[in-house]
């Protein structure tokens, strides 16, 4: 009786935690008949939006091949590798990816060796791909692969009995990628992606004469594949969905309560407790090139409210303590979300 009794509270602590953890996250609610224009409303945001925020396009980006100056360049790693990138890129469903037949076209252009240079001239590349948004370079910065013997063993049990393991050899392989993403026109690194892939085979063997690896290029293309599926997360979080405000509101009674209407609804992938981030782009020139620099800051954040608006439209609530720095005019964007297990299990 005890322990039913102890099962029945623990199991009740635990649905309740799960009560008060869904309930305390429930989409918070607004009524516009408590908002009104006020005069911070009829303010717009001064800065600069890239087209294809403004035009709700998706970022186009371009994958070249890295190049391979490890001692395994015979196995073209290199082709896999930009295959293996492009097809995270394809899932992700967030971004235009260059056709391969246009992108061949640029890369006979640009003179480019694929798997052998990892380098290009941006301002070269900016007149040849009209209309790309961001390109992938980079390189394979580490390939190899070693054979590890374990002899057979034996052991015997508490009972008497005796076990035996045969003798066995692990193939192993690790790659090292190194990506840069380009952003054009003006070229500029956005962001460094460092990706290590590990492949491990087993199999038994009659002798340590047997343990060698049988098809190093196969188990280099694994490691490969495993190299960028490790840094998924990462790649699609760097394009997330932009749209921007097209209009604010003041709650009557509280100045600090505020909404935004924005160009984000369930159709880019967001729903009713979403997080999006309100962010300023600024523009600079570079006094040495004399090139603009466009850089982006996150200045607030909201709560979606309603997505019932439009499937591009949506309700959110403005935080409090970015309440007077948020105006018609700027930029939002999607924020990765982590899931109630990945939140429960960290």
């Amino acid at each position: 009786m005890v322990f039913i009794k102890s099962s029945v509270s623990f199991f009740s602590g635990i649905l309740s935690i799960l009560i008060v953890f869904f309930v305390g996250c429930s989409p918070p609610k607004v009524s516009l008949m408590d908002y009104t224009v006020s005069d911070i409303d009829n303010k717009k945001a001064m800065h600069f939006i890239p087209d294809y925020i403004v035009q709700k396009k998706k970022p186009k980006v371009a994958v070249l091949p890295p190049s391979d100056n490890t001692p395994y360049s015979r196995c073209q790693l290199y082709i896999n590798a930009q295959e293996f990138l492009v097809q995270t890129l394809a899932l992700a469903g967030n971004v235009e990816l260059v056709e391969r037949t246009h992108l061949n076209a640029i890369i006979d252009e640009l003179k480019f060796r694929a798997g052998i240079s990892g380098d290009i001239d941006p301002q070269r590349f900016a007149k040849i791909a009209e209309g790309v948004d961001f390109v992938f370079v980079g390189s394979i910065s580490k390939a190899y692969t070693q054979a590890r013997f374990t002899p057979a063993s034996s052991w015997t049990d508490k009972k008497g009995k005796t076990h035996y393991t045969s003798a066995s050899c692990s193939e192993e392989a690790e790659t090292g990628l190194v990506f840069r993403l380009l952003e054009f026109p003006e070229g500029r690194i956005q962001k460094a992606f460092n990706m290590i892939g590990r492949q491990i085979n087993y199999r038994e063997v009659s002798s340590q004469y047997d343990c060698r690896i049988q098809d190093p290029c196969g188990l280099l293309n694994k490691a490969i594949e495993k190299a960028i599926n490790n840094s998924k997360n990462e790649i699609i979080n760097t394009f997330p969905v932009y749209g921007y405000i097209y209009k604010t509101m003041t709650n009557r009674k509280n100045p600090q309560e505020r909404v935004a209407f924005i160009t984000l609804g369930t159709s880019d992938g967001i729903k009713a407790g979403s997080m999006v981030e309100i962010i300023e782009f600024i523009k600079e020139t570079d006094p040495i090139k004399n090139t603009d620099i466009i850089t982006s800051k996150i200045i607030g954040e909201c709560t979606i409210s309603e997505t019932d608006l439009h499937n591009d439209r949506s309700i959110c609530i403005i935080g409090e303590d970015y309440a007077n720095k948020v105006f018609t005019g700027h930029a939002v964007k999607t924020k990765f979300q982590e899931s109630f297990w990945q939140r429960l299990t960290k």
